[in-house]
């Protein structure tokens, strides 16, 4: 589609004037290629390589102003963009990362290259998996750790 970004306010604005927000299988977000690409990962910081407000780990500034709102040491945020999605599942199988935790999105079943890359890193017993997920999913039978989540409805 080429008007997405449209037909998600329109979305938005039907459930505000309809008093829908909050209601039982009312929920307004936007349908994206990943599990809350829009609010946990570009607004809040989620990815590698970013930070809330559409700020970057690589900008000095925005690690300055993080720090100082999370009180943190300065320095504290490191400039070099951490590992993505299939990085970390490579660094999992290699034995370079060896605690992961993910939320609310089902790597086992939805990732790519699922038996070379994902399974070999999850299944490695010098590895500790943890996930939290509303709903029982395939990376949860795989997990070493369930921890609860909640979700917007």
């Amino acid at each position: 589609h080429t008007r997405g970004v449209w037909a998600n306010n329109l979305v938005y604005n039907l459930h505000l004037l309809t008093g829908k927000i909050s209601q039982p299988g009312c929920g307004p977000f936007s349908l994206t290629g990943q599990p809350s690409a829009c609010g946990t990962a570009r607004e809040v910081g989620t990815f590698a390589h970013r930070l809330p407000a559409d700020m970057v780990v690589t900008n000095e500034k925005h690690r300055d102003i993080c720090e100082k709102k999370w009180n943190t040491p300065s320095g504290t945020i490191p400039a070099k963009i951490g590992l993505h999605a299939v990085a970390q599942d490579r660094a999992l199988k290699d034995g370079k990362l060896n605690v992961y935790w993910t939320m609310c999105t089902n790597n086992m079943q939805a990732g790519p290259n699922i038996n070379e890359e994902r399974m070999p890193g999850w299944r490695d017993p010098r590895n500790f998996i943890i996930v939290s997920d509303p709903y029982p999913t395939v990376s949860a039978l795989a997990a070493d750790l369930i921890l609860p989540t909640a979700m917007w409805v």
